[in-house]
């Protein structure tokens, strides 16, 4: 008769083996390589050497301190963080991680950033022919210069985000607007889900045209016409606004597919059509000439109202032209003819000025 202790210790064997296979599976899974990249997030920066971080998948590790100062010598990162770090080594049982191309693991680190699309912070070295020598870590890399922005040149000693683009041995090519182009389809895809006509939002100017206001919303762009700039009437967005200047604007209208926002600032302002105006109707004011046209000078009057002497009523003689009789920034004299409140519209007249002048001596000489 077999004993009973028999199959007990088939399933002991049966257990431990699984046991000792499970933990066989787990280490191979825990197992890093030199070069291989991982998501943390910063647990703690109070050491004076080093940065703690945790991974989701292989424990604690930590970052030295120096990888992660700013230029004025601060950490550049807090708690809580999420960071982009390659595995580097293992030293007295702590895993230590990486932000960039160093040591005899930086080839694998180029590697895997190639590999795996991900950004690299480097500094520009020095500009050459052709473009700029990028240090990202212990690995020099060429960034061509059609890859590189105009306006970032001076911030490129600072430190940027690249993506690296080809390599090949030893060579290697990083690009700083691939990682531009990237992050501006990424906050798209975030703004598309977010965004909506009639949101409120803040952006920067970055740059000014003719036809009006291009501003920066996060990495995507919108543009605020000419005619959404103010109440007045502008002939240049710098009359009323300054590339680098943080403005609230409000989203007028979406086109995903021809990638077009339109933004206005004149809609957050008060209206002073809504109010008592400065003026009437047959009243005379003195204005400035703003800029002429074939149709007439604009006139700006006080607080920023601006009018229209249309070429009948300038006293300029047939056949000749507006700048005959009116020059820019001339002050003149012109009587309010007509106030069109719903088109926020001022006719003014010059003859009629001249008009009630005599009419005035002659009403004295009497």
């Amino acid at each position: 008769m077999k004993s009973k202790h028999v199959g007990r210790d088939r399933d002991s064997q049966k257990s431990g083996a699984f046991a000792a296979m499970l933990e066989t599976n787990l280490q191979q899974q825990a197992a890093l390589n030199p070069g291989d990249y991982q998501n943390v997030r910063i647990s703690n920066a109070n050491d004076r050497d080093f940065i703690f971080v945790a991974t989701a998948e292989h424990g604690q590790g930590v970052i030295r301190r120096e990888e992660l100062l700013d230029s004025d010598g601060q950490i550049a990162v807090g708690v809580g963080e999420k960071l982009d770090v390659f595995y580097l080594e293992t030293q007295g049982g702590e895993k230590v991680f990486t932000t960039r191309p160093s040591g005899r693991v930086a080839n694998e680190i180029i590697s895997t950033a190639f590999n795996d699309q991900i950004p690299m912070r480097g500094k520009i070295a020095r500009q050459i022919k052709g473009g700029f020598e990028i240090a990202l870590g212990d690995v020099i890399a060429f960034c061509p210069a059609s890859q590189m922005e105009d306006e970032e040149f001076g911030r490129g000693s600072q430190g940027m985000e690249y993506l690296i683009i080809e390599q090949s041995g030893k060579r290697v090519i990083a690009s700083r607007r691939a990682f531009k182009d990237r992050k501006r389809a990424q906050q798209k895809d975030v703004l598309m889900d977010s965004l909506q006509e009639g949101d409120i939002i803040t952006g920067t100017v970055i740059s000014l045209q003719n036809f009006g206001a291009f501003v920066d919303m996060g990495g995507v762009e919108g543009l605020i016409p000419v005619s959404e700039l103010d109440f007045t009437r502008v002939n240049h967005p710098s009359q009323v606004v300054s590339t680098g200047e943080t403005l609230r604007v409000k989203v007028l209208a979406i086109d995903w597919k021809e990638d077009r926002i339109t933004l206005s600032r004149r809609a957050l302002l008060q209206n002073p059509w809504q109010g008592e105006l400065p003026f009437r109707e047959g009243e005379i004011v003195e204005g400035t000439v703003e800029s002429l046209k074939d149709f007439g000078a604009f006139v700006r009057l006080t607080d920023n109202f601006t009018g229209l002497i249309p070429m009948s009523e300038s006293g300029v003689p047939r056949g000749q032209r507006i700048d005959s009789l009116f020059d820019r920034g001339q002050t003149v004299r012109v009587m309010v003819a007509r106030i069109d409140r719903e088109r926020e519209r001022i006719s003014l007249s010059a003859t009629k000025v001249a008009e009630a002048d005599s009419r005035a001596e002659y009403e004295e000489y009497m």
